[in-house]
């Protein structure tokens, strides 16, 4: 609820300073943004998660991964990566069918993911884990967590019941971000429809709501940022800091997943400035490349950083440029182009 109170007093200071210049057509613009930043991201995502599966399957081929697993681990950090650079797009495909959450379940404030890999395990004690099994279990098991405690937390659990379950999970992310790139490529779907300059009925009403939720998810997934990955570690302060709050704490992933957000953030906000007028498209980019040199300060181990007095420092720095980066968005990019920030991309949080 207070992610969404944020977010609507940024909405509504969207419309606060009218731009100048007409603002661009929406159809072409959200095509733009889809073909140079949301589609080639999806496609990558695709690419990282199938030679992930592929290695499983390799590494698994006698029912014990254990030579493999600093291989496994690698495709596990590139996958991984793939997914930060568009974990914040909710717009298209990617809204249907839970994909988001079975991809990345999070945060997991009720321990679901462990949860849900002891059902899994029980499972896979005698037998494969299909395609249908997995589409069947908890969310919490289906995605990257999931999968980062099989790699990074193997426990006792032996190794072919540990090779079921980590083979099914990587197949099960090949396949969703297999449709999703099929989907938006359909010779009938979303990115045809917006290029003909229809809308789709699963998707956006028209070219307009097209362009509109696209922004939104730029403004949305810098807040979420700040809301959902750095603020929960850094606490009120130092000694009410929660390390093992951070994102990807148990594969040191945390500061490196933000970099790779901050990063395509940064790139797709580029494609929406390049229609807006100069002044707005030069402080837009100033401020992402602010938010971008804030977050590459963040230390490998955000999490213990947090709980230091003197280290913290980084992670409150990051926390104010994101800000800034998100209010450029919210002041000035979005009103210039004519677009409303919608709620979509931060409900349920």
């Amino acid at each position: 609820m207070k992610l969404v109170l944020a977010f609507a007093l940024l909405a509504g200071m969207a419309w606060a300073a009218p731009a100048s210049a007409a603002p661009p057509e929406p159809g072409p613009l959200a095509v733009r943004v889809i073909e140079q930043a949301v589609l080639p991201r999806y496609e990558a995502l695709a690419a990282a998660t199938a030679r992930q599966a592929e290695d499983w399957a390799r590494a698994c081929a006698d029912g014990d991964s254990g030579a493999e697993t600093e291989s496994l681990k690698a495709d596990y950090q590139a996958a991984a990566d793939a997914w930060a650079g568009v974990e914040f797009v909710t717009t298209g495909p990617i809204g249907e069918s839970l994909r988001a959450d079975r991809i990345f379940f999070g945060p997991d404030r009720r321990n679901y993911v462990t949860k849900a890999l002891s059902e899994l395990a029980s499972r896979a004690r005698d037998a494969d884990l299909t395609a249908d099994a997995m589409r069947s279990a908890s969310v919490a098991g289906q995605g990257f967590p999931a999968l980062e405690r099989v790699l990074y937390e193997p426990g006792d659990a032996p190794s072919a019941g540990q090779c079921r379950i980590g083979s099914a999970i990587a197949r099960n992310l090949a396949g969703i971000a297999d449709d999703i790139v099929r989907e938006w490529r359909a010779a009938d779907g979303p990115l045809e429809k917006l290029r003909r300059g229809e809308g789709d009925r699963l998707h956006f009403a028209d070219p307009q709501h097209a362009a509109a939720r696209l922004v939104t998810d730029l403004a949305g997934g810098v807040q979420r940022m700040v809301d959902l990955k750095l603020l929960p570690a850094l606490g009120s302060s130092a000694d009410a800091a929660k390390p093992k709050s951070a994102e990807g704490w148990r594969s040191g992933r945390s500061a490196r997943a933000l970099a790779a957000t901050v990063a395509s953030l940064g790139d797709m906000a580029k494609i929406f400035a390049a229609s807006a007028p100069p002044d707005i498209a030069k402080a837009d980019e100033k401020a992402f490349d602010a938010a971008r040199a804030a977050v590459a300060k963040l230390p490998a181990d955000l999490g213990e950083a947090a709980a230091d007095p003197k280290r913290r420092k980084t992670l409150e720095a990051a926390v104010a440029a994101l800000k800034a980066a998100q209010a450029d968005v919210a002041k000035n990019l979005a009103p210039a182009l004519g677009l409303p920030l919608g709620f979509n991309a931060l409900d349920g949080d």
